[in-house]
């Protein structure tokens, strides 16, 4: 048998576990053939749920996705669990505590009732499922930010949303989807293959995704068309446990019929006196009454009026991500006070993801 090496995995919050892997195997399944189970999705390299940093030790990446794995970030010794095989040992630092390490296998699979399905604008839907059952088995908990990967009726592949709303007794699950040409699940949503009443399979809860507790400082959300889905649980999050810091929401559409859940999210405001929400459209009509420009536009001009030092949270596409990131730069926001999930081309959560996802973290699919 080849010789291993011994790996070690430093969590966030200084916490580190041991294992031992084998140089023809990846670290994911190494772990999980000593039953310890890291956060990962895709195991294929395509969805950076299991994304790391590497300051110890010699290695190769096999076969990541670009759009999950930057070139630069690879230069900078990030690496991807799912792809990473050992040369010597390896020391590695994963973005998210040790409570989200499991030491044995999770069922985490379950069936869930269709409640509602229907248009929230031109191009999203909100899809509304329950858990079934009584008591604690049909709670549903989940990290706010966190992703689920729903069943698409008639076959076996899945795609991964993120809840909008947080964790619950009821068994309620709210899922905000992009509908795209001709997306599996977004055909199976127009063409009525989901109807209330009907039984999806559920899997999760996923992904790295979610609030970082750094004391009082101010929290900005930026959220691109249903990237808005874990954003909003985010800010439902802190609204459920009185959370002081002062938050901005910026949500963004190309159009003023893509806008959804406007009501909503100005009814949470209402309820929530440190929160300020922008509804941000790109190509307004004379007639539009909310913030004119895309969410990094507006984002710009209020660091200008107002210059803060914020945890910045964006879940959108990747040609939003990379502008706020060069704003935050330009106004001295430090580059690890950025918390992001990407909409990249494909992953895990499946074609054609806008988003934020395949997840990127979670980087949702939007199919």
């Amino acid at each position: 048998m080849a010789a291993t090496h011994s790996i070690k995995v430093i969590t966030e919050d200084g916490e580190a576990v041991y294992f031992d892997c084998r140089p023809d195997e990846d670290v994911i399944t190494a772990a999980i053939r000593q039953d310890i189970y890291l956060m990962s999705s895709c195991r294929a390299g395509g969805c950076a749920t299991c994304k790391a940093f590497c300051p110890e030790g010699d290695y190769r990446l096999v076969g990541c996705s670009v759009q999950a794995l930057p070139p630069e970030e690879e230069e900078d010794g990030q690496v991807l669990l799912c792809r990473c095989y050992p040369d010597s040992d390896l020391e590695l630092e994963v973005p998210y505590t040790y409570s989200r390490i499991s030491f044995e296998p999770e069922a985490n699979e379950f069936p869930a009732e269709v409640v509602s399905v229907g248009r929230v604008s031109s191009n999203a839907v909100r899809l509304h499922l329950r858990r079934p059952g009584t008591g604690n088995e049909c709670k549903v908990r989940f990290d706010a930010g966190q992703f689920m990967e729903l069943q698409v009726p008639g076959g076996t592949v899945t795609r991964a949303y993120s809840p909008a709303n947080i964790s619950n007794d009821a068994g309620d699950l709210e899922f905000l989807i992009r509908l795209l040409p001709d997306g599996l699940m977004s055909n199976a949503l127009r063409g009525g293959a989901i109807q209330p009443g009907q039984t999806l399979q559920v899997k999760g809860p996923q992904g790295i995704f979610g609030l970082k507790e750094n004391g009082f400082r101010p929290r900005y959300f930026i959220a691109g068309g249903t990237g808005l889905a874990p954003v909003l649980s985010m800010v439902r999050h802190m609204k459920e446990w009185g959370a002081p810091q002062q938050t901005r929401l910026y949500f963004g559409v190309n159009t003023e019929e893509e806008v959804f859940l406007r009501a909503e999210l100005e009814a949470l405001a209402a309820s929530m006196p440190n929160l300020t929400v922008k509804v941000c459209v790109w190509r307004p009509t004379d007639s539009w009454d909310g913030e004119r420009g895309n969410a990094i536009e507006v984002l710009r001009r209020d660091l200008e009026a107002q210059p803060a030092q914020p945890d910045v949270y964006l879940c959108g596409p990747p040609g939003m991500v990379d502008a706020a990131h060069a704003v935050c730069a330009e106004f001295g926001i430090p580059a690890d006070q950025i918390y992001l999930e990407k909409f990249l081309p494909s992953g895990p959560c499946g074609e054609a993801c806008d988003p934020t996802q395949v997840h990127g973290h979670h980087q949702h699919a939007t199919a």
